[in-house]
Parts: structure tokens; C-alpha cells; sequence
């Protein structure tokens, strides 16, 4: 039987269809809902697969055992002799032994010794420019090598003083001066002549400076060539 529309059995049968479609789909949504919500619930979230796994720290590097320090090589220290002649210091001038007789020998203390063989009084003749010709007194001394090798004698310097003052004489250049030259073996001797220009009146007493090497102590000798 037709109802008409517009009556109103008409318009509670629209209105029961329009409820009876909102109920379908509230059920279609909440099923879907379910379907939707077991599935994911199925599946452990990231979260809790992560939370279910054990979680490894990784380890504190291990310090590296300190090494053996190296043996630090050292080089060997040179030792210097001490000196036995001349001195190290080319500007400190060397040292002038005890003086000793003109008749005495004298030792420089590293096997060197030296003395006086001849002192005699002549009229020197001058030889040479600067030279003066009159009294003098010509010196000969010898050298004596008592060291273990040859001595070179060619720096070897003899002065001659007068006086408490050591007023210095002058060299001659006289035909008899034979100055050391070359040098003395070991265990042999040497001579060499020197001629100083000094009056008769000043050799009461005199001072002979003998230095046999440049820098070595100074022999002396002292006493009257008058």
C-alpha cells in the first residue's frame, strides 16, 4: 500500500529510512575501525620491537700501554789532556818560573830544562841596519829534551835585563849570534847564542829570560855577569 508523502505516515517512513542509513554507516565506520586497529595491533610498533631488544653500550676504548722509552744514545765526552808546554790562552802571557843562579839548570817541569853554558864580555860589531856596535855580553844556552818527542826550537825567545829594574838590553846582531833553530830530538840537546849590548858598569847584575816555546813557561835565571 502507497502511503502519500506528504501525509503524515509519509514523512516517518522518509525519516526511519534516513535513521536506518546513518545507523548503516555508523556500523560500516566502526567495522572498518576494528579491522583497521587489530591489524596494527598485530604488528609491534618500532617502539616497542626496540624496546624488547637488548641494548648494547658500546666499550670504552682500552688505553694503549705506554711504550718503553727509547735509549737515548749519548755521545762520548772528549777528554782534553792537560796541557804540558805552552799555555791554551794565546792572550794570557805565560807565567815566569822562580828564578834560579846563572849557574844552575833550570826545568820547566815537563822534561824541558835549560842553562846557561857561556856568559862572556865582547865589543860586539853590529850587523845590519839598527845595530850598534860596542860592550856586550854574549849569552849561550842550552836546551835539553827530556820529553818523549822532538821540540821544535824555532820559537824559542832569550832576553836579557839589568838592574833591579830590569832595564831590557838590546840585541846585537853580532857575527857570533847563532839563535836555536830547527828542532832537538828527544833526549838530545841544543845550543843557541844571543849577544845583548850592555855596558860593564850595569852587569853587577843581570836577569836571563828563557821561554823554549811560544806560550811556555819562562826560565830564569839571575845573578852577576860582571
Amino acid at each position: 500500500m502507497n502511503v502519500p508523502s506528504d501525509t503524515p505516515a509519509g514523512r516517518w517512513s522518509r525519516r526511519r529510512l534516513t535513521l536506518l542509513g546513518a545507523l548503516l554507516a555508523v556500523v560500516v565506520a566502526a567495522v572498518v575501525t576494528l579491522v583497521l586497529t587489530t591489524g596494527t595491533d598485530d604488528e609491534p610498533s618500532p617502539a616497542a620491537a626496540g624496546s624488547g631488544a637488548a641494548t648494547s653500550t658500546p666499550a670504552a676504548p682500552t688505553p694503549a700501554a705506554p711504550s718503553a722509552a727509547a735509549p737515548t744514545s749519548v755521545a762520548p765526552v772528549a777528554v782534553t789532556p792537560e796541557p804540558t808546554g805552552p799555555t791554551a790562552d794565546a792572550d794570557e802571557p805565560p807565567a815566569s818560573l822562580v828564578p834560579v843562579a846563572l849557574d844552575q839548570p833550570a826545568a820547566v817541569g815537563n822534561g824541558i830544562t835549560a842553562e846557561v853554558v857561556a856568559l862572556e864580555g865582547i865589543d860586539a860589531t853590529a850587523v845590519g841596519p839598527g845595530n850598534v856596535s860596542g860592550p856586550a855580553l854574549r849569552v849561550t844556552v842550552r836546551i835539553t829534551n827530556g820529553t818523549a818527542g822532538p821540540v821544535p826550537l824555532g820559537g824559542v825567545a832569550v832576553d836579557l835585563a839589568s838592574g833591579p829594574e830590569l832595564v831590557p838590553a838590546s840585541p846585537v846582531g853580532d857575527a857570533s849570534a847563532a839563535p836555536f833553530t830547527g828542532t832537538v830530538a828527544a833526549g838530545a840537546t841544543a845550543e843557541g847564542t844571543y849577544v845583548f849590548s850592555i855596558a860593564p858598569a850595569d852587569r853587577g847584575e843581570v836577569t836571563l829570560s828563557v821561554g823554549y816555546q811560544a806560550g811556555a813557561p819562562i826560565l830564569v835565571f839571575t845573578g852577576s855577569a860582571a
